[in-house]
């Protein structure tokens, strides 16, 4: 069936990373391609009764309901109804822990943007289409790369992060580096409220360096590569930990370094103090980035979903 109407129901705002890159920018680059694409709802709030039964009114045969992270079990009532007016449902997750059964049941199509969570995905539904996609990058700079010594962290800011970060920031300090962090939170070094993504973008790409540890936790390892590719389109040269999405853009000491140990951080800022190095790193993080633009990562969206 070739769907000509897309609804979503999006878990957050676009301040929020995943609602940003799955939601609103894939609904934008709908309506870009002239496919019908509206968004019923955003934000965390759980769906009232009202809004429910609009929804069941307003969706017909054939319709494609996109839920952006919505895994909240009060659905399932909307979700049975809708199934029997023949709408079609698309699920989008990046988190764990994965959706229940009592939801996914109802799904069509499963997206995730790592190999990782589509492989479990895949596994605890063999009978689901299940497709990976990529996050697409946001934003390209046409600035001269920053460099200098410095390292930013960029995202959200768990007590497992900043501790990891603070580590990171000590043992930086021994080749006399520094390490800044930008998040939404309050206790950040550069907090980000209320910017716009050009305005953020920016302040990142004046540090040569994305700083992006893992940490330590099964939730860590179906993480996308959206930050690592961010970074690389805006000219910061990479240096992340070990996961096998970020394997799967890092070529380690060419377009970026993967680090699992103190010796690898250091080693890793000793060469690219090469500035032929560091040129080379550089360009090829940006050509790697290109291979990500949202024109052609929609292609995909639009081929899965049956556009």
């Amino acid at each position: 069936m070739r769907h000509k109407r897309v609804y979503w129901l999006l878990v957050g705002n676009e301040d929020t990373g995943s609602s940003r890159i799955h939601g609103f920018n894939i609904h934008k680059a709908f309506v870009k391609r002239n496919i019908k694409s509206r968004i019923l709802k955003s934000g965390y709030q759980q769906l009232t009764k009202k809004e429910k039964i609009w929804i069941l009114l307003t969706l017909s045969k054939g319709d494609l309901l996109i839920l952006q992270k919505r895994k909240e079990k009060s659905l399932k009532r909307l979700l049975y109804f809708l199934k029997i007016k023949g709408v079609n449902i698309a699920f989008i997750d990046c988190d764990l822990p994965i959706c229940d059964d009592s939801l996914v049941k109802y799904f069509d199509y499963i997206i995730c943007p790592s190999k990782r969570l589509k492989e479990l995905y895949k596994t605890n539904y063999p009978k689901k289409d299940v497709k990976y996609i990529p996050d697409a990058v946001e934003y390209f700079s046409e600035t001269v790369p920053s460099h200098n010594k410095k390292a930013i962290y960029f995202g959200w800011l768990t007590e497992d992060r900043k501790n990891r970060i603070n580590s990171l920031r000590t043992l930086f300090k021994i080749v006399n580096w520094d390490v800044v962090t930008m998040s939404n939170k309050e206790d950040a070094d550069i907090p980000w409220y209320n910017w716009s993504d050009e305005e953020r973008f920016n302040v990142i790409g004046q540090y040569c360096v994305s700083l992006i540890p893992v940490v330590d936790d099964e939730a860590s390892s179906y993480k996308s590569a959206n930050r690592v590719l961010q970074s690389l389109a805006l000219g910061n040269i990479v240096l992340c930990g070990d996961i096998d999405s970020y394997r799967e853009v890092i070529t380690d000491g060419e377009n970026g370094f993967i680090c699992s140990t103190q010796d690898q951080w250091i080693t890793a800022l000793k060469e690219i103090s090469n500035p032929d190095l560091r040129h080379k790193i550089i360009k090829n993080g940006y050509d790697t980035a290109k291979n990500y633009t949202i024109d052609k990562i929609i292609l995909r969206w639009i081929s899965f979903l049956q556009l």
